[in-house]
């Protein structure tokens, strides 16, 4: 038999009319058994168990009326269901959490007070010293202009041992005086809890603000540096140094501080054209000048290339002829490639220094002013007076501005170096072929050097192909580029652009002269022999081709000695080295040769533009190296690249495509504790950044659970307990 809820409603409203109280809670509570959704009856149902003195069966009605309206989001309904059992029970905790937590949603700030406060006297009488504190915590929170209750609080932190939460209530409290101009009070309070912590970054910021304000940032960049002498690689606090010492305008110890910041990280340069500015502010260009020169190279290679031209613009109209300002103008023009505007910046520069006396920038002027016009009679015969009056001591020519020509080696010393790939290799056979081999290349390419070898050589460079305009520029940038990589030492990085450069360019002067500098050439040569000593290997093995195999060796070989003309062989291999050079180690990792490769060219690139804080390019790097394996090919390439995109990504404020790679990360199989822990604490802060508090909070106490000391898990979780 079906139930006819419409019979029992109206059943239950007559008892009601005629004061049969039983009798209706009877028939509404059948309602509702039958109908769960029907909230509006149980409500209903509350209240007659309410009036009937029924309170647990009241409270357990309206517990379920006040849950659903606070899931539905109906805050207000929920306040006043909640109300309702406030009012039976007045001592509940559960009940007064709840309504604080809805006042301050609904902001109804009093009401939340009062109910905090009622949750702290309630732990505080307990015993509960630091569920008190939580809920005080949340009273201060509630009132931003009540500062006496953060010292209070900050007080109550101390006496029950909290100094990290006590450092953060101090903190508090001193942003807010300083908010309220009460900048002595913000000092005081803030001395105090740098007292607890010197290197906390909040207190340290309060009190550059506070003693700035005051016209005494000197004191707070003094213990800045007393932070920094016991932790000298502290990047946030030489940050909080450089802002402390530029806001004062004391231009002096800015720029030591910034030096420090950039040895440490070089993508902080951008650093130093705060400090330009300040000394022209002053109307000190000699000093603006000397900082530029210090970052021209980063601006030039970080694509600003326009900001350095404005700056030296401007360091020239207020002294034209100043001397680190033009060095860097000839710097600048060279690395636009502007023939016209490296020379009348070098004439500029030799008029300046001429002015001046200062011989060495007219000696060095004058030399390049040579090179380029080797007939003007004027600048010879300036050099030459300088060399007689104070000694002919040589300056070189610039090797950025022009290429020199490169010397031609013994072909008797090649020839040494080539036969000392034998030494190596044990197999006699293998030893005597490969010495025939090599010694008639030889003897061929001796026998050419007269004719076909010099006349070859000859033409390769005095005849280049010309370039067109774009690809002159195109070369000139490339060059730029892998000369940044040289003078910071990422030689894999030059020696893998050399190559590309070389299949696209061909042989000219300008790459010549960058093979020259980091050795790059050698290897090139080294690697030719090597296929020379493995191609003879297997003229042994295979007899049936002994003829046909020998030939392309010689062929090959005659190419390693014209080659090795550019450049001699250095460094010798062991069988082992040549198995290696060639994938063939046993323990290694089966790959193909030309993917690895292309995987470590992208890889390194991507790692140089990173710490260049050139991310968008970091980016695509890492995305093409990422491409090119899997998470389980058996190496820990993928885990390298995903891992290294989430940092890139979320230093990029893009925390959701950071989520994405880092999650990819963590497909790679046989993972470590520590680098679960390290990807799930990157997670935890990149869903925080995308403002997904419970999934952060998920990752940390995931860690928390396994490794309580890792990083600053421990403060992350506590402090998102309290936002949620």
């Amino acid at each position: 038999m079906s139930f006819d809820k419409a019979k029992a409603m109206r059943n239950a409203e007559r008892h009601v009319a005629s004061g049969r109280l039983r009798a209706a809670i009877a028939e509404y509570r059948s309602v509702v058994d039958n109908d769960p959704r029907d909230i509006a009856t149980l409500n209903m149902l509350g209240d007659l168990y309410a009036k009937n003195s029924d309170n647990r069966e009241a409270i357990t009605c309206y517990m379920q009326v006040a849950e659903h309206y606070n899931t539905q989001g109906f805050s207000k309904k929920a306040i006043a269901i909640y109300n309702k059992i406030s009012r039976i029970q007045p001592d509940s905790v559960e009940v007064s959490a709840k309504l604080a937590e809805l006042h301050k949603v609904k902001g109804s700030l009093s009401e939340a007070r009062s109910h905090y406060l009622k949750l702290a006297e309630h732990y505080h009488k307990q015993g509960r010293r630091l569920e008190a504190l939580a809920m005080y915590k949340q009273i201060a929170l509630l009132d931003p202009n009540n500062t006496e209750v953060c010292v209070s609080l900050a007080e109550s932190y101390m006496a029950a041992g909290q100094r990290d939460d006590a450092v953060e209530a101090y903190a508090e409290a001193g942003d807010r005086f300083s908010r309220q101009n009460k900048h002595e009070e913000a000092i005081h309070v803030l001395m105090t809890g740098y007292e607890l912590k010197r290197s906390n970054l909040r207190i340290l910021n309060g009190l550059v603000k506070a003693q700035s304000a005051l016209g005494r940032a000197f004191k707070a960049a003094s213990l800045l540096e007393d932070v920094l002498e016991k932790e000298p690689y502290n990047r946030d606090v030489l940050y909080l140094l450089i802002d402390c010492c530029i806001g004062s305008q004391n231009a002096a110890g800015a720029e030591q501080a910034v030096i420090r910041l950039v040895e440490l990280e070089p993508a902080n340069y951008p650093k130093f054209l705060e400090l330009i500015r300040i000394h022209l502010n002053v109307n000190d260009p000699e000093s603006a000048a000397r900082i530029l020169s210090m970052c021209s190279e980063y601006l030039l290679a970080g694509g600003q290339a326009e900001e350095c031209g404005q700056w030296i613009n401007e360091i020239l109209e207020r002294d034209p002829n100043q001397m680190s300002g033009l060095r860097v103008l000839v710097r600048y023009n060279s690395w636009l490639n502007d023939e016209t505007g490296v020379r009348l910046a070098l004439e500029r520069l030799y008029n300046s220094a001429a002015a001046k006396g200062s011989t060495d920038d007219e000696r060095y002027a004058l030399t390049q002013l040579v090179a380029i016009k080797p007939n003007e009679t004027r600048f010879r015969d300036r050099l030459n007076e300088i060399i007689a009056a104070n000694g002919s001591e040589p300056v070189e020519v610039d090797e950025t501005l022009f290429t020199a020509p490169s010397a031609e080696p013994d072909i008797a010393d090649e020839k040494v170096q080539i036969e000392s790939f034998n030494e190596t290799v044990d197999d006699q056979d293998v030893e005597t072929v490969q010495a025939e081999v090599v010694e008639t290349a030889v003897e061929t390419a001796e026998n050419t050097n007269g004719r076909k070898g010099r006349s070859k050589r000859s033409k390769s460079k005095s005849k280049s192909p010309k370039l067109s305009h774009a690809d002159q520029e195109k070369l000139q940038k490339e060059i730029d580029s892998i000369t940044f990589y040289i003078e910071n030492d990422y030689h894999d990085l030059a020696e893998k652009g050399l190559k590309a450069l070389g299949k696209e360019f061909g042989d000219r002067p300008e790459i010549e002269e960058l093979r020259k500098k980091i050795g790059a050439e050698a290897h090139d040569t080294t690697d030719v022999a090597v296929e020379v000593v493995h191609e003879a290997s297997e003229v042994v093995h295979e007899v049936s081709e002994v003829v046909h195999e020998a030939s392309e060796v010689v062929h090959e070989a005659a190419e390693v000695v014209h080659e090795a003309r550019e450049v001699s062989v250095s460094s010798t291999f062991d069988i082992d080295q040549i198995r290696s050079e060639f994938g063939l180690d046993d323990d290694a990792p089966e790959a193909p040769a030309a993917d690895g490769e292309d995987y470590e060219t992208h890889y390194h690139m991507a790692v140089a533009y990173q710490e260049m804080g050139l991310m968008e390019d970091a980016i695509r790097e890492f995305q093409d190296a990422a491409a090119l394996v899997s998470p389980n090919d058996g190496t820990r390439r993928f885990f390298q690249c995903a891992n290294l995109l989430g940092h890139c990504f979320l230093q990029n404020g893009m925390a959701r495509h950071a989520i994405t790679w880092l999650d990819r990360a963590l497909e790679t199989q046989k993972l470590t504790d520590e680098e679960h822990h390290g990807l799930w604490y990157e997670l935890g802060r990149a869903h925080e950044a995308n403002g997904n508090i419970e999934n952060a909070a998920k990752y940390f106490e995931r860690i928390y659970a396994e490794n309580v000391d890792f990083r600053d898990v421990g403060e992350r979780v506590k402090s998102l307990l309290v936002s949620r």
